[in-house]
């Protein structure tokens, strides 16, 4: 058997394990989800709580002696790999993951997939290259699907921020319009956003909730819609969130402000509509002028060698 066989083969199981995979996601270990609700069971009954399973929920822990000899040196390599790539401490990547939306991913377990698509892309494209024949072309596909691969996570995260801040600014107005309600009916401050998290979905309820569980775990209301407001990649929630802080602090009116918030967020969404309608109109101009424009210029311009020669 050839090695350029072996290299299609290859590649072949690599597509169709990927595509397999990305139709039918592979569900996660019972034995991972359930060990942070049994560790008090455990210890009741003498064994010893894992504590690792209780602080990180989300990091699932090879046990078999292969993983756990080379995890540690690919992490090693992946964290190597995203001091490079992407600027930035494990803080910094984590509240760039919470602003995804992918609460399931650690910064380790994202820079693991960073190395992994990495190797999987310049080996990939090199094996391409092999199969060409050319050294030249083996070397820029070894290096170039290295860096395409080093950069598809980082894209997708920047990609779902970006999504996550769209659906934001389409949610703000109905959630300020909600709590604002709640608290005409003679609702406190933490009393409205509980039953608008307790009803509701979507970004701007999660990150609400999430201010709700700072509140219960001791912090104070304003403080917590404070660092929700540094914490949100959407400005416009950002300013609702300080509005909340605002009017806990002062005591005012809140409900006014909110409903003041949400015709300000209801006008900029009308104007970014229509500037989005605006550029779309213009976009539908560009095939009329490519395509049909050269062909109505030939049906004028067919009969002008008749008219010319017969003259």
């Amino acid at each position: 058997m050839s090695g350029i066989i072996i290299v299609i083969g290859l590649l072949v199981a690599f597509v169709a394990a990927n595509i397999s995979r990305m139709i039918v996601k592979p569900p996660r270990r019972l034995s991972d989800r359930v060990a942070p609700f049994t560790q008090l069971n455990r210890s009741r009954l003498g064994r010893g709580a894992d504590i690792s399973a209780i602080g990180a929920m989300d990091v699932q822990t090879s046990h078999s002696a292969v993983g756990r000899m080379f995890l540690p040196i690919g992490q090693s390599l992946a964290d190597s790999l995203g001091r490079i790539i992407d600027a930035g401490d494990d803080e910094f990547l984590m509240l760039r993951l919470r602003q995804a939306g992918y609460l399931d991913t650690s910064p380790a377990q994202y820079r693991l997939r960073q190395l992994a698509y990495t190797v999987g892309g310049a080996l990939g494209f090199s094996a391409l290259g092999l199969l060409w024949g050319s050294t030249i072309f083996t070397l820029v596909g070894f290096f170039g699907g290295g860096l395409y691969g080093a950069t598809i996570w980082r894209s997708r995260v920047n990609k779902a921020i970006k999504s996550r801040c769209e659906r934001m600014r389409i949610e703000l107005y109905t959630v300020a319009q909600l709590i604002a309600m709640q608290m005409r009916t003679g609702h406190g401050s933490v009393a409205a956003v509980q039953q608008v998290v307790y009803r509701g979905r979507g970004p701007v309820v999660r990150e609400l909730a999430e201010a709700l569980s700072w509140m219960s775990g001791g912090m104070a209301q304003a403080d917590a819609y404070e660092r929700l407001s540094v914490e949100t990649p959407e400005s416009a929630a950002s300013r609702l969130y300080r509005s909340l802080a605002d009017g806990v602090r002062s005591g005012g009116d809140l409900a006014a402000t909110l409903l003041s918030i949400s015709d300000d967020l209801r006008s900029e969404r009308r104007e970014e509509l229509e500037r989005t309608a605006t550029k779309r109109r213009g976009a539908m101009l560009i095939p009329t002028i490519l395509f049909m424009a050269p062909v109505v210029l030939v049906f004028l311009m067919a009969p002008l060698p008749r008219l010319l020669f017969q003259g």
